[in-house]
């Protein structure tokens, strides 16, 4: 029984070391892809780590794609209002096909809804304050927008699209 126990007391210690996460580290499978740095299309086309596809219009492209144990995928670009829309309604139209044989109760809303504060401020504040250290993105900012729309639903698995109307920003998040 004593065996048993320190065996598992030293299992238990060993998972209670924090781990350390590589920041696009080609080597680590486990690497945490994030840009900070705004990038352009043809940036981001070109390093090939942002988690969702990209209009050709979007610029000032900013991405965390963290996985551990879970995972947060994050987005934020800017381009017009309507390329926003037509891209949060691409976006949700490709999960629910994902989704339809045999997660249809994930489904997300492919139309816009009026844009929630409490919402916006609770998908900032996990963004960057919740999540792992490696996967914190200070430039994800949806608690600033005053005018804007909300697609999708903050759910499991399930993408969520905030768009600023005001200036033409697309916020993305994913998480499980």
């Amino acid at each position: 029984m004593g065996i048993a126990f320190l065996g598992l007391r030293a299992c238990a210690k060993h998972l209670e070391r924090p781990v350390v996460h590589t920041i696009n580290d080609p080597t680590d499978a486990n690497t945490v892809w994030r840009a900070d740095t705004p990038l352009s299309h043809a940036e981001a086309v070109a390093n090939g780590k942002c988690p969702i596809p990209l209009p050709s219009e979007a610029s000032h492209i900013q991405y965390v794609d963290f996985y551990d144990y879970g995972f947060i995928r994050c987005v934020r670009f800017e381009a017009s209002v309507e390329v926003c829309r037509s891209h949060a309604a691409e976006l949700m139209r490709t999960f629910n096909q994902r989704m339809q044989a045999t997660h249809n109760d994930l489904r997300a809303p492919v139309q816009s809804r009026p844009l929630d504060r409490a919402a916006t401020a609770s998908m900032a504040h996990f963004v960057r304050e919740e999540v792992a250290e490696a996967a914190r993105a200070a430039w994800f900012a949806p608690g600033t927008i005053l005018h804007g729309e909300m697609w999708g639903r903050h759910d499991s698995h399930t993408p969520w699209v905030l768009i600023d109307t005001d200036r033409g920003v697309f916020y993305f998040l994913q998480t499980d």
